[in-house]
């Protein structure tokens, strides 16, 4: 799989390049003729809002510190916090509980603010109990209502997945007990053989309450040094709970360099792979609350520097990471740098042309599109017309495609005619642009692929 990815971007930076004879017949045709590629959805750099360690009622920073604390005691009584666990002196100031409430507030407002995402819903956080069971000490009403919030608010604009099962300490599936491993710090190099049925139980307690996961997020370090394991597991388990043949992880967060979007483990025939969506930007909203929140290491006001100018400028996805807590704890501080960074982003791109909100699904469905779709163009004799053959087991909405110094008059997908539109503004799926001599074509992608008559 790394070989055929490798092989296609050297293709891209081949044609880039004008070499044209190291290119496959297919690519070569598209060279010589249209020139043809795929761009970015709708020409926009995807926008993505990641949440982990959300869960319902439990607040899992307050249950991760105590039970930290306790453990570091018993097992490495002489070594110094780490972590988290260096707010233990603040636990009297931190919920331990976060209501339905404030949840619903939350995923309104990012539904008014056009916000999309992937929000966690850790299945057994730290322990306390299962999303599918309830949780002993709180009302019953509690996880009723935060479960109908869930789905009906916030599921809307955000993925949700699992967190593993606990975010704290690995649970033993034969008797549901806690052990003394840490689900982001041993199994950071987890034992393969336990993996897809530790991620498939995980995905299937949401499913219990009626929860079908898009993906998994990875708790802290989970899974970190046997990677393709851990991908391959991540595929299994949602082929066998949910038949996701597209599912997606998250696992890291890289600040010092370029984000992309890997994709594992595909099968191009069966339209099968995994991808792993990585984030460009730390979670400088604070954390459990009392850590560094600061707008300005996402956007300055000037909207020239912090960490999202540098990668929308090389229009890559974009995505960036906040922990429920912090959203509302120490007075919302994370909610309230969430909306200065909106405000920011909003100011940088304010005739939306830009940049484009996503959820991790679907920033996944179009780099396997991209990466595992198989283009094709052949001109009439006139040299008037081109028919483009998009061939695909990997649909996505919003697929994109230019056409170098072919100015179309008339674009035809699936035998429709597309309408032409003017501007960048007016570019959705459904129509094409021409600018100068170049034509953009937006669609959205079947299964089965797609064929393109365009004229000029």
């Amino acid at each position: 799989m790394r070989n055929e990815l490798t092989r296609r971007r050297f293709l891209a930076t081949a044609t880039a390049a004008g070499v044209g004879s190291m290119l496959p017949a297919w690519c070569i045709a598209a060279e010589k003729s249209a020139r043809l590629s795929i761009c970015n959805p709708l020409l926009r750099t995807p926008l993505s809002l990641i949440i982990d360690d959300s869960c319902p009622v439990i607040n899992k920073a307050y249950y991760w510190i105590k039970q930290r604390h306790d453990w570091r005691l018993q097992h490495r009584p002489d070594s110094p916090p780490s972590g988290w666990e260096k707010h233990y002196d603040k636990l009297s100031l931190m919920p331990n509980t976060i209501p339905a409430s404030f949840a619903e507030q939350w995923g309104e407002w990012c539904g008014e603010q056009g916000i999309k995402g992937k929000f966690s819903m850790i299945p057994f956080p730290a322990g306390i109990g299962r999303i599918d069971q309830g949780f002993p000490g709180f009302p019953p009403r509690a996880l009723k209502e935060w479960l109908r919030v869930t789905k009906e608010i916030i599921w809307k604009n955000f993925d949700l997945t699992p967190e593993m099962l606990t975010h704290t300490r690995v649970v033993d599936l034969n008797t549901w007990q806690l052990t003394e491993e840490w689900e982001q710090s041993e199994w950071v190099d987890p034992p393969v053989e336990l993996l897809t049925d530790y991620i498939a139980t995980a995905m299937q307690l949401l499913k219990n309450v009626g929860i079908t996961c898009e993906g998994v997020t990875s708790p802290g370090a989970f899974g970190k040094r046997k990677e393709a394991a851990y991908a391959r597991a991540v595929l299994d388990a949602a082929l066998h709970v949910n038949n996701n043949t597209r599912p997606f992880y998250f696992l890291w967060l890289k600040h010092d360099e370029l984000p992309d979007v890997p994709i594992w483990h595909a099968d191009i025939d069966k339209g099968v792979a995994v991808a792993s969506i990585v984030s460009c930007a730390g979670d400088w909203f604070g954390a459990t609350g009392y850590d560094v929140a600061k707008p300005d290491l996402f956007i300055t006001k000037d909207l020239q520097s912090g960490r999202l100018p540098a990668v929308l400028a090389q229009e890559r996805p974009c995505v960036l990471v906040g922990h429920w807590p912090c959203f509302y704890v120490n007075d919302l501080v994370g909610f309230k740098v969430l909306k200065q960074v909106k405000q920011r982003l909003d100011a940088y791109d304010p005739d939306r042309t830009k940049t484009l909100w996503m959820k991790n699904s679907e920033i996944g469905h179009y780099w396997m599109a991209r990466e595992l779709s198989e283009l094709s163009v052949k001109e009439d004799a006139s040299g008037k017309t081109c028919t483009i053959q998009v061939k695909t087991k990997f649909p996505t909405n919003n697929f994109t495609l230019t056409i170098r110094d072919w100015p179309a008059r008339h674009v035809l997908v699936y035998g429709v005619d597309l309408r032409q539109v003017k501007t960048r503004r007016d570019f959705r799926s459904g129509v094409f642009l021409v600018e100068g001599k170049d034509t953009f074509i937006a669609f959205n992608l079947a299964m089965d692929g797609a064929t393109l008559i365009v004229g000029r």
